[in-house]
């Protein structure tokens, strides 16, 4: 089992976890996609977003489906 050492760049608290958030990234002209965020599971500062990639093979699998008309 490995020792975490990672430490928040805010509150310097160990991580051996990150808590994730569901949220939507958009654009400027509004086109918007799925994204989470990760955040310190101690004080909550975003360490980094990107893209839901559940969500993302989600709505490619649905998008094959449906132009295989099933």
């Amino acid at each position: 089992m490995a020792i975490h050492t990672g430490k928040c760049p805010k509150c310097d608290e160990v991580m051996s976890n990150v808590t994730l958030q569901a949220v939507t990234a958009q654009e400027p002209f509004g086109i918007s996609i799925n994204a989470v965020s990760y955040q310190c599971p101690h004080c909550h500062t975003v360490l980094s977003v990107g893209m839901d990639r559940i969500a993302l093979e989600r709505a490619i699998v649905t998008g094959v489906a449906k132009r295989l008309g099933r």
